[in-house]
């Protein structure tokens, strides 16, 4: 009876250990992919690579970067179809399930950009298009490794710019949009030099033209006129309505729909 009961205990001290290894590793297992390859579009050793980068690039900012690849969603419109994804699959980080998903459908070569949480105030719509205008035409010339490091690498640098600045990278604070004291100088001092020597020159050339001091010296000699007399006849008014004009949208910032998703409303590629 004691041997038995031993070999219960050993038995039920195996199970519990056995038991705690399982939950020790499960944070690691259970850990959501960042690059979502649904179509199978890479090999292994590229999808690693992506999905280490992505990580990277995460890391620290409470912000997770998603890339995506689908079949065909059909006629579904993309960003509704990215915004079911990211709520099905409980994406995110945190408890605002922070993050960023860019979205490519290859059979219907529709591709769109969505933020959510903390996502939204770091990924700014200036700096989403500027994304999208790098990424997408690597997708449109079927480079999509490239296009998915690219758009992981432009990432890392929004989430890196945002956490050493305080600030989201927008329309008036990048550093590559800035054109400095140099760079106006070449913009509007060259321009306006040349001008002014192709004005000096033409200038010079107006050798035959004199200004005339009375109107009678630009009438020909033939022509004496005997009466002269101004009437005046009437006044002619001309209104035009001016409808009130809308408010500019160029105000920088990121706009957010009513569940609360940033991002683009996406295009074909």
């Amino acid at each position: 009876m004691k041997t038995l009961t031993c070999s219960l205990r050993r038995l039920g001290a195996a199970l519990a250990a056995a038991v705690l290894a399982v939950c020790l590793s499960l944070p690691a297992m259970a850990s959501a992919p960042l690059v979502r390859d649904d179509y199978g579009l890479f090999d292994g050793d590229t999808l690693s690579a992506l999905e280490a980068d992505a990580e990277e690039a995460a890391d620290g900012h409470d912000c997770d970067v998603y890339f995506l690849t689908v079949d065909s969603i059909g006629d579904e419109d993309q960003r509704a179809y990215a915004k079911n994804y990211y709520r099905d699959n409980d994406l995110g980080s945190g408890s605002d399930r922070s993050g960023i998903l860019f979205m490519i459908a290859l059979g219907s070569r529709k591709y769109v950009t969505i933020t959510y949480g903390g996502g939204v105030t770091a990924f700014t719509d200036y700096r989403i298009e500027q994304i999208e205008d790098e990424v997408v035409p690597m997708l449109s010339d079927g480079d999509y490794a490239d296009a998915a490091q690219t758009y992981i690498d432009l990432c890392a640098d929004t989430l890196d710019f945002y956490a050493e600045n305080g600030e989201p990278l927008d329309y008036d604070n990048d550093p590559d949009g800035d054109l400095g004291i140099f760079g106006i100088l070449i913009v509007v001092g060259i321009p306006s030099l040349i001008a002014a020597i192709v004005c000096s020159i033409l200038y010079a050339q107006m050798k035959t033209a004199k200004r005339k001091t009375e109107a009678d010296d630009y009438i020909g000699a033939g022509l004496k006129l005997r009466v002269q007399r101004d009437h005046y006849t009437h006044t002619d008014r001309v209104e035009v309505y001016d409808p009130p004009h809308e408010e500019s949208s160029s105000s920088g910032g990121s706009s957010v729909d009513s569940d609360g998703f940033g991002g683009s409303s996406g295009g074909s590629f």
